[in-house]
């Protein structure tokens, strides 16, 4: 079972995550998304819910700003602080990518039958619940 859960999730999530048609990678894709939420965040917010230190994003911040998907600037209040906030383009870029994610797990899940859709959410919901009881 483990293995079989391993490699489907594997591949839906590769195929749910990277668009490099958008010239986006998985884990750029998932940054853009944290930020579009935010409307604006900081260095820290964004690698606290990637659990790693500010320093292992930079890089991928850079290329997020080279890209013209983010901006960055500095907090009026904290100088010291880099505010990031999705740019028109990068919003646009991030819509286009949600989309196709969609589409993609639109067709994975139009492999199953209506009954068990409602066992696969069923069992979604209760392993949601379990990790937010941790």
């Amino acid at each position: 079972m483990e293995v079989a859960w391993s490699s489907t999730f594997r591949k839906m999530k590769s195929e749910l995550m990277h668009h490099q048609e958008l010239g986006l990678t998985g884990p750029q894709f998932h940054m853009l998304s944290l930020i579009a939420r935010q409307k604006t965040c900081n260095v820290s917010y964004l690698a606290d819910k990637l659990e790693v230190k500010p320093s292992a994003i930079t890089v991928m911040i850079d290329r997020l700003v080279q890209s013209g998907y983010v901006e960055r600037r500095h907090d009026e209040k904290d100088r010291r602080a880099v505010l990031l906030s999705v740019t028109t383009r990068g919003a646009e870029v991030c819509e286009e990518a949600r989309k196709k994610s969609r589409e993609v797990l639109k067709s994975h899940l139009s492999l199953l039958e209506r009954h068990e859709l409602d066992v696969l959410l069923g069992i979604i919901e209760k392993l949601g619940k379990a990790g937010k009881s941790k």
